[in-house]
């Protein structure tokens, strides 16, 4: 008999990597075209006039001009997904070592997919996806799942890279990290190496040397050495929303520093987005970002500082926090942006060749509609926290998956902190928190696919011991 060659190694790998992508765009391919939301635009703008913006970072502008190549916003969001890919196939591999085959591995990864819908964040024109990314990344250098100097220097590139995609990511990357050293030396993790102090260490100063990366960066483009020049804005808006800044005029209307806002004080808006975004709000009314930033600042400084402001200050922050929590929805953002859009104008920039399949694509028509997804993926959320529940619960099963336990505690702390940076110090959105919600159904399938091989194992073995210790049974005559 004539055996058939086997494929080497890395064209296994590659095929892999491939098709785990084409899973991550699903979404992009059922569309039709890349997904855009309505701050597509400006970063687009920012892709095609590399100019510090004044409210988001530079990062995603400039990746979206390396990558697109000028010729296809396919390319954008198909190395967004080959990143992913890689993350999520290496986490399979380093989590759940029992399996071994590529093809359970996809499988997995495709029912995550159906399951949770991240594909429809990997396909947006967004930055989104980055979160997490970061947050795969993470995981991996903490818990040091990585089988080389290299590829430990890559995770650690993507990480930092990643961490400077999004204003949230600098905050939530930063707690979750020293959160997370704060878990382990409270456990004792790092004295029972159960986690590498250097390993930690290592993570952490990706993560917070993008606290100087960013606005180094943007000062080489012109921009100043800030992270966001708009910043206070937009913890103003939520201020408005919480009804503090309402406390603040009132206590200081006889203020000559106040006075510009004071005018306004019976017209505040009730959320956030309809005084950052709103044509009759007080913020544009006044002339927008550079006519009164140094007041926001001032304004947002007082209010931080004074104790009075404290209890109102809580209360916004741990009400937000769980309100984010609860918000991951998929479709928010999603809808037509045809003519007169901001998306609409930018799109002819880098590709005009593709503004033909962006007007005919099914987001464009308002073909798209999420309610199955948002049913399986709620179910999904619920599942994973009764599993994860049920896993931390039992000492038993404690120790037979520990490094996923870990990786599911990170993560966690990963939701948490970013559920803070987004809903207590800007906007409580749906897409904002479903971004990176499904890396707890994630965890959970890492989880359960580790521990049922285990399971079997000791039940096994449990069976086997109990049968020797059976007494025998006397032998008939």
């Amino acid at each position: 008999m004539i055996s058939s060659p086997r494929l080497p190694t890395w064209v296994l790998r590659l095929g892999t990597l491939l098709l785990g992508s084409v899973l991550c765009l699903s979404a992009a391919l059922y569309n039709g075209f890349p997904l855009v939301t309505s701050d597509s635009g400006a970063y687009l703008n920012v892709a095609v006039r590399p100019e510090v913006p004044a409210d988001r970072p530079i990062t995603y502008g400039l990746f979206m001009l390396v990558t697109s190549l000028r010729f296809s916003y396919w390319f954008i969001i198909w190395a967004q997904a080959l990143l992913l890919a890689g993350l999520l196939l290496r986490c399979v591999q380093a989590f759940v070592p029992r399996l071994r085959s590529r093809l359970l591995r996809l499988t997995l990864v495709g029912l995550l997919a159906w399951a949770t819908g991240f594909s429809w964040y990997c396909s947006q024109l967004m930055p989104d996806i980055f979160t997490a990314i970061g947050l795969l990344a993470l995981g991996l250098l903490v818990l040091g799942k990585f089988r080389s100097g290299l590829e430990q220097a890559g995770l650690l590139a993507l990480l930092l890279l990643s961490t400077i995609m999004h204003n949230s990511n600098l905050l939530s990357f930063s707690l979750t990290a020293l959160g997370f050293g704060l878990v382990a030396w409270q456990q004792r993790l790092f004295a029972r190496q159960l986690v590498r102090r250097a390993h930690w260490l290592a993570a952490t100063a990706a993560v917070l040397a993008g606290w100087v990366v960013l606005p180094a960066l943007h000062a080489a483009y012109g921009g100043g050495f800030t992270l966001s020049r708009a910043a206070p804005v937009f913890l103003m808006g939520r201020l408005v929303e919480a009804g503090i800044v309402d406390a603040y005029l009132a206590d200081h209307c006889g203020d000559a520093d106040a006075t510009w806002l004071c005018a306004y004080r019976d017209r505040l808006p009730n959320d956030a987005i309809g005084f950052l975004w709103g044509a009759d709000s007080p913020y544009n009314k006044t002339g927008g970002l550079n006519a009164n930033l140094v007041g926001y600042r001032r304004i947002v400084r007082t209010i931080l500082t004074s104790p009075r402001y404290y209890p109102q200050l809580a209360t916004m922050a741990v009400q937000s926090t769980l309100r984010q929590l609860t918000h991951l929805a998929h479709g928010d953002g999603l809808w037509a942006y045809r003519e007169n859009s901001s998306p609409y104008w930018r799109i002819p920039d880098l590709a005009p060749h593709e503004l033909k399949p962006y007007l005919s694509s099914m987001q464009n028509n308002s073909s798209l509609h999420f309610e199955d997804l948002n049913t399986r993926t709620y179910a999904a959320q619920l599942l994973a926290l009764l599993a994860v529940a049920a896993a931390g619960a039992s000492r038993a099963l404690r120790r037979l998956a520990p490094a996923a336990l870990l990786l599911i505690t990170i993560w966690g702390l990963g939701l948490v902190a970013n559920a803070f940076a987004v809903g207590a110090l800007a906007n409580v959105l749906d897409r904002l928190q479903g971004r990176v919600a499904w890396l707890l159904p994630l965890g959970a399938l890492l989880l359960l696919a580790e521990l049922l091989p285990a399971l079997g194992d000791w039940a096994h073995t449990r069976w086997a011991e109990h049968l020797a210790a059976r007494p025998a049974l006397p032998e008939k005559d």
